[in-house]
């Protein structure tokens, strides 16, 4: 399992296959900002454009780093006299820390999202990092939002801020391993704020950009990949009471798919065959009378959503 990672739309594949191809053709390493701001600078003139090369080219070459000394992993302590000094602190501290992502090649997800701040800041693009809490574990589900465990972007492009998440656009941790492993999720680039609340809570609600609650957020299923609309269960608490068939729908699937779900406590584990009808795939769940726990629905081997089933 790829742990999160959400697609939302073909469409901007299809925009910036251009941007990406030249992107491509960058040097895998570069040692200052400077220089790769340089080279975006040179071979693109829209905000936009500027936006999505710096997403593909720090997606495609920043490893995220596992280790539990990882530079960002633990918020460094500082003193201060004044407000000037303050600020001055963090600023040097938020550099260094996206300096080191850079030439280091690896980082947490608040070197991803500095990284990506101070680049498009030096091409003139507004950028803000926001912090926030994460939907990541089965163990998220049903749980309000509390403390910060994320750190993604907020780009200002004609006047519209748009959410950026590079660091789960790079790829994500397989399985129990603890491994990274890359896997280019462009989807993760100019997210609707509808679907980027599915995953993702800022610590300042007005970064939302969208009118959602924490409640709300606390209700939802645990989404691996937005590019199958949860129709029905919507809530990621199931209570279940006996044996019976727990019906899905499930907006994305194909004729061709190859679907199945699986649950960590009990005896079921199995393949469905959908029954598509105007693009939502529908199917029964067997619940037997005692199972509970996660269970987790498989697309193509690739995990796509996970529910909690009490008793």
């Amino acid at each position: 399992m790829l742990l999160l990672l959400l697609c939302v739309g073909y469409a901007h594949a299809q925009d910036y296959a251009k941007v990406d191809n030249t992107v491509k053709t960058y040097p895998t390493t570069y040692n200052s900002i400077d220089r790769l701001a340089s080279r975006i600078e040179a071979d693109f003139s829209r905000d936009d454009e500027k936006a999505r090369a710096i997403f593909t080219w720090i997606a495609l070459n920043i490893r995220y780093d596992t280790a539990p000394s990882a530079l960002g992993r633990k918020p460094l302590k500082y003193s201060y006299s004044t407000e000037a000094e303050r600020l001055a602190k963090i600023a040097a501290i938020e550099s260094d820390l996206a300096n080191t992502t850079l030439k280091s090649k690896k980082g947490v997800c608040h070197g991803y999202a500095m990284l990506y701040a101070l680049t498009a800041r030096k091409l003139g693009i507004e950028t803000e990092v926001i912090h926030g809490n994460a939907k990541i574990l089965p163990n998220d589900i049903g749980k309000l939002p509390t403390q910060s465990n994320h750190a993604w972007n907020a780009v200002k492009i004609n006047n519209q801020w748009k959410l950026i998440d590079v660091t789960w656009g790079s790829g994500g941790i397989t399985g129990n391993t603890n491994k990274f492993g890359f896997r280019f999720d462009d989807n993760y680039f100019f997210t609707s704020p509808e679907a980027f609340f599915f995953n993702h809570f800022p610590d300042d609600k007005k970064w939302l950009l969208t009118n959602k609650s924490d409640s709300e957020f606390a209700s939802l299923p645990l989404y691996y990949d937005l590019g199958y609309e949860l129709v029905s269960p919507a809530i990621g608490v199931i209570k279940a009471n006996g044996a019976g068939l727990l019906p899905f729908k499930i907006k994305g699937i194909k004729p061709t798919d190859e679907v199945a779900y699986q649950y960590t406590m009990g005896n079921f584990s199995s393949k469905v065959e959908p029954k598509i009808t105007n693009g939502v795939g529908e199917f029964n769940v067997l619940l037997g009378k005692t199972t509970r726990g996660t269970l987790t629905i498989f697309v193509n081997k690739q995990s796509i959503a996970a529910y909690t089933i009490e008793r």
